[in-house]
């Protein structure tokens, strides 16, 4: 604002000059008409003065006339005296003027400048002074920057320490988390042991991405191993209302009791299968139990006892085939429902009945004795559903069995004879109809480790 306000003085100023010099031009362009038209009536008043001597020439004869002319010419020179007088005073007046003016002029000019030169000083004053006022905020800012910089590299340095602090600590106590999403366990037996049963995550090198399973981590109902760290890859339990079969099996439901269990399809015998996934975890312990229902006439290994080369591949039982791998299968368990406990009458019985008959102990080679043995119907047969007794429970074998002290069911363990990552496969094998025959299961849990 001080620079647009010395802008405009000298702009005045200027102005002021330019005025000075047209009023001056103005005076001297009519001082010298002035003089034009004195200098004309002198030289008309001459020629009329030529006029009235020449008139007094020839008119010499009249006095009167002379001395008028005399008295004219007197009177015209004390007139062009006058005019001589005036013009020298009109000049000194235009002299005067201009030299008053031009003195106005050098006074504004010098005014003026003067003006702008104290408002140049003040300009610069307070320019000066924001330059010091501008520096002592600058270096203020500079301050507070270096001290912002300190308290930033002091927080840094705590924030880093507290980092490494908590990297020891997440060290420390990372077999506590591990099995969690961002730090998948590679199976359930590698969780700390003191952890809770539950879900956990973990991620081998056949799973694309981490998947989520239920560990066991104090099965003490598996009499080959009572640490934890088993991972359940089978949970059918059909006693909850929310369940449903798994595909190939059709639920069997008995209102009057009421029961839900599932049984296998019309028209298989041994070929539907159910897979559980292991997830490719390595293990060489398989843990588990089966709890089903005797309906009809189920003839336990009477198959094999009429054929003995049946494999594993074959249907060899009536009940539940346990295996994992293919070509050949490799058995883990065999559940095996009997027609009675009356050996004398024929061979469905099973292995575990006490009998004179020695055919009635023998069992498929491939399955050597890890098997359980059961019937539901014990000396009482009628070709119905027998509710009242469930299949590999460990109770109500009979007086006349042994099978519910064989293996200590319901629970199995088995060793296997090397690790695998095998999926498990579940059949149910009958050589009968489902109206002759049939075990529908109620709850299948199977364990890995």
């Amino acid at each position: 604002m001080e620079l647009n306000t010395a802008y405009d003085v000298v702009h005045a100023n200027k102005r002021r000059e330019t005025q000075a010099t047209a009023l001056q031009e103005n005076t001297a362009y009519n001082i010298n008409q002035r003089s034009l038209t004195q200098t004309d009536n002198e030289y008309s008043t001459v020629e009329n003065t030529g006029y009235i001597e020449h008139n007094t020439t020839e008119d010499t004869k009249s006095t009167d006339s002379v001395l008028e002319n005399k008295s004219s010419t007197k009177r015209i020179k004390q007139e062009l005296e006058k005019n001589e007088y005036g013009k020298k005073q009109f000049a000194i007046l235009v002299i005067v003027a201009f030299v008053l003016s031009l003195l106005v002029a050098v006074s504004a000019l010098v005014y003026t400048n003067i003006e702008l030169k104290n408002q140049m000083i003040s300009t610069n004053k307070q320019l000066q002074s924001m330059n010091e006022q501008l520096n002592n905020q600058s270096s203020q800012f500079s301050n507070s920057i270096l001290a912002l910089s300190s308290n930033i590299s002091e927080q840094n340095k705590y924030t880093l320490r507290n980092l490494n602090d908590i990297q020891s600590i997440l060290e420390e106590l990372e077999p506590l988390y591990l099995g969690t999403i961002n730090n998948p366990a590679s199976s359930c037996s590698d969780i700390p042991q003191d952890r809770p049963s539950g879900e956990y995550w973990i991620a081998t090198d056949s799973t694309s991405s981490p998947v989520r399973v239920y560990c066991d981590m104090n099965r003490t109902s598996c009499s080959c191993n009572t640490a934890g760290g088993w991972m359940r890859v089978a949970n059918l339990d059909m006693t909850n209302p929310n369940q449903n079969c798994p595909a190939g099996l059709r639920l069997v439901i008995r209102e009057e009791l009421p029961l839900r269990t599932c049984g296998r399809m019309e028209g298989s015998y041994c070929n539907i299968s159910i897979t559980y996934s292991t997830y490719g975890v390595k293990y060489s312990k398989v843990c588990g139990r089966i709890i089903a229902y005797q309906n009809g006439s189920p003839d336990a290994f009477a198959q094999y006892f009429n054929n003995r080369n049946l494999s594993i591949d074959d249907g060899y039982v009536d009940g539940v085939s346990l295996t994992h791998g293919r070509l050949p299968r490799q058995h883990i368990w065999t559940f095996a429902g009997a027609l009675h406990e009356d050996s004398s009458m024929d061979l469905a019985v099973c292995p575990c009945t006490i009998s004179d008959r020695p055919e009635i102990g023998v069992v498929p080679p491939f399955i050597r004795q890890d098997y359980f043995c059961e019937t539901g119907s014990r000396q009482l047969f009628n070709d119905t559903f027998y509710f009242e007794d469930p299949l590999w429970d460990g109770q109500g074998c009979g007086g006349n069995s042994t099978c519910c002290e064989f293996n200590n069911p319901p629970w199995f363990c088995k060793q296997l004879s090397q690790p695998t990552t095998d999926d498990i496969e579940l059949r149910l094998c009958f050589n009968q109809d489902i109206d002759d025959e049939d075990i529908p299961i109620e709850i299948a849990e199977i364990y890995i480790r």
